[in-house]
């Protein structure tokens, strides 16, 4: 019996250090555990539909690129018919009579148009353009997810530093509750301080239940933006920030320079200069419609004929025979001059034009936006590398002020209101300092973002 219970005892912690074993083994190798913003912004751009739509598209442009230069291939067609002939009809001298006959035709040709007033050959040079706007529209696809990425990436870091910080201001006051506690069970303190520090203990707990509530929302946030399966379950990796924001502070480039290197880099001013161009060589197009065209043809045929009745059997020639003689070739050159189109090609002309200017307007807004943008977010750089300066005092004088609060409050001096407002005020200085630091690195990204650094 004994042994029998300790073998069951045995199988089940077995099976229980297995369960735990595993459960460890799928924690350390889950995939979105411990990600780097790189990470982030890799598993983004992999899920992006805009960028599949623009994948596809871009095929579709490929596509286009190829039809235009089979443009300049010729065309060939062949063609076959078998018929028969039943009842009366005329023969060679008039007369008509009761006759049946079958026949079968072949025939081949083959076309290329030799001179189109340059017209495939500005369709080309538009589809080749097209083709590297579509590679453009790519690189921006893959941009568009890193800036709003990093905003949440750096946002859950900053959540989880708001958690952590309130789980050691509440760890603070737990202990200076039970050191209270015991002063007013030796009869040192009055009651009254025990009820405040309990309420303001009841007051920190409720706010590390709204950062925890905060940073779940921030970890869904990210999750989802990375189409997720499961967003909730996102865990990050943090930077050294004060690494990141030593490395940055007093090294911001001038707005001007950063822009000269943002036009020779950022693909939507690429794609808008290759749609002007594209649009130019469609504007060629649509006048090239004006010169006539040229078109060269070449075709054989033949024929085989038979009459069906009994009395024509001797004289019907042999298929040979007709095959060797009934054979004809063709070769020809067509001339087609355009006199009046119904105005479509004075139309399409004008349409093209149009085009351009729509096109050459779109790349001036796109400069300005460009630089108004890049100006927004090297002030807003300066003002945070300022801000961080100012938490920093802000942090040191709060600290100052908490530990004498402090020393007061532990020799009865102070009251727990007065501690519990000093320790407030150290944790938000804390607060503030993060946000600080947190908010310059990412404007500092944004910045390299416009310089075509990699985040």
């Amino acid at each position: 019996m004994k042994r029998t219970i300790l073998l069951t005892a045995l199988t089940v912690l077995s099976s229980l250090s297995l369960l735990r074993a595993q459960n460890e083994s799928g924690a350390s190798t889950n995939p979105m555990s411990g990600l780097s913003l790189e990470d982030c912004i890799r598993i983004a751009k992999e899920r992006n539909l805009n960028l599949r739509r623009q994948e596809i598209e871009q095929e579709n442009r490929i596509i286009s690129l190829d039809a235009a230069r089979h443009s300049f291939l010729p065309s060939v067609n062949a063609g076959i018919g078998h018929n028969y002939s039943f009842g009366r009809s005329k023969d060679k001298t008039g007369v008509t009579v009761d006759r049946s006959s079958m026949n079968t035709n072949l025939s081949i040709g083959a076309s290329v148009e030799v001179f189109s007033g340059t017209r495939r050959l500005h369709d080309l040079k538009q589809q080749k353009y097209n083709v590297e706007d579509g590679i453009a529209r790519l690189q921006k696809a893959r941009e568009d997810p890193s800036l709003q990425i990093a905003a949440l990436y750096i946002n859950l870091l900053f959540r989880q530093e708001m958690t952590r910080t309130a789980e050691t201001q509440l760890a603070l006051i737990r202990e200076q509750r039970n050191r209270t506690a015991e002063m007013v069970r030796v009869g040192k303190w009055a009651e009254g301080k025990l009820l405040d520090i309990n309420a303001q203990m009841a007051k920190d707990e409720q706010l590390l239940v709204q950062y925890r509530s905060e940073e779940e929302l921030a970890r869904l946030d990210l999750g989802q933006a990375l189409e997720l399966e499961h967003p909730e379950s996102i865990a990050v990796k943090a930077p050294d920030t004060d690494v990141l924001v030593a490395e940055r502070l007093g090294s911001l480039l001038a707005p001007e320079e950063i822009y000269r290197t943002a036009l020779g880099l950022k693909p939507a001013l690429h794609s808008s200069e290759l749609q002007i161009a594209s649009a130019r060589e469609g504007l060629a197009s649509a006048r090239a419609a004006y010169f006539p065209t040229l078109s060269l043809s070449a075709g054989y045929s033949n024929g085989y004929f038979r009459d069906l009745g009994k009395e024509y059997a001797a004289i019907n020639p042999s298929f040979s025979e007709q095959w060797k003689n009934n054979g004809s070739y063709s070769i020809g050159l067509s001339l087609n001059i355009p006199i009046f189109s119904a105005m479509q090609t004075q139309d399409r002309v004008r349409s093209s034009r149009l085009q351009i200017r729509s096109s050459e307007l779109r790349l001036v807004e796109e400069k300005k936006a460009l630089y108004k943008e890049i100006r927004q977010a090297y002030s807003n750089a300066v003002a945070a590398d300022k801000a961080i300066a100012a938490a920093e005092n802000s942090k040191a004088a709060t600290l100052k002020a908490y530990e004498y609060a402090r020393d007061s409050f532990e020799a009865g001096r102070l009251s727990a209101y007065e501690y519990a407002e000093a320790k407030t005020k150290y944790a938000l200085s804390q607060v503030e300092e993060l946000r600080a630091k947190y908010d310059f690195i990412y404007k500092a990204k944004v910045l390299d973002f416009y310089q075509g650094k990699d985040f």
